[in-house]
């Protein structure tokens, strides 16, 4: 009797796709804070935008001045 063995590899079985789910981008707040705006050349200077922190840290009365920058009016 000839019988043949059989060599290859069985094939795996095919897997289901996993759905894709669909996450909703969270909402981004409008930020509090006005900037500068651009202007004609590009974009302002970082120091543009921190010259007022920076004044008010050099002032005496600095604690009462944060206060009322960040309350939310």
């Amino acid at each position: 009797m000839n019988q043949a063995f059989v060599t290859s590899v069985p094939t795996a079985p095919m897997r289901t796709p996993m759905p894709v789910v669909r996450r909703k981008r969270p909402v981004e707040p409008e930020p509090a804070i006005k900037f500068p705006p651009r202007g004609a050349t590009g974009p302002v200077h970082i120091s543009t935008l921190l010259n007022p922190i920076l004044e008010i840290c050099h002032h005496p009365d600095r604690n009462k001045l944060l206060a009322k920058l960040f309350s939310e009016e």
